[in-house]
């Protein structure tokens, strides 16, 4: 089995969502621009367009230091992997092994933004709280579908990495 191409094919595909998170930060910026020029100055379109600014530029720096981290992971673990695939295999298999029971604690804690979000949407008074947290439900959303597409590349990975990590002795 040739790790190097499971591992690139992985972290390609954490490439593609940070890729993703980028253009959603991007359409969350285009939201706050759109807000601020052509709606009428309300508390509502105040809070839609600072909560789309700041949701937005969090989420464009979290993109690239999603690909970043995932071009550090691919380079550090072909450097282990040419030095001692035993090693590689175990260190990936505590790694992924975290990655794959974390992946669900992300989506719930992700859709419990959500939730939260679109608590304060239906019971709070505050039209300026409002559009915020119509900002952070729509970039969660985002988020929670990005994620979800990412879910088979982490599993196809470690399911391979569980093969060969009960192989060692």
């Amino acid at each position: 089995m040739n790790f190097i191409q499971s591992l690139e094919t992985y972290t390609n595909a954490q490439k593609w969502v940070g890729t993703n998170f980028i253009i959603l930060g991007s359409l969350l910026l285009i939201l706050a621009t759109t807000v601020a020029f052509f709606i009428n100055k309300s508390p509502l379109a105040d809070g839609l367009k600072w909560g789309a600014l700041c949701t937005g530029l969090l989420i464009i720096i979290g993109g690239f230091s999603y690909r970043n981290f995932s071009d550090k992971i691919q380079y550090n673990a072909k450097e282990i992997y040419g030095d001692n695939p035993t090693k590689f295999i175990q260190t990936e298999y505590n790694r992924m092994s975290k990655v794959n029971k974390g992946f669900i604690v992300y989506q719930m804690s992700f859709a419990a933004f959500v939730v939260a979000s679109l608590i304060v949407i239906l019971f709070v008074k505050s039209p300026f709280a409002k559009g915020i947290s119509f900002a952070v439900a729509v970039l969660f959303i985002g988020v929670l579908i990005i994620e979800g597409f990412s879910q088979k590349s982490i599993t196809t990975y470690n399911d391979e990495l569980n093969v060969e990590f009960l192989k060692i002795p």
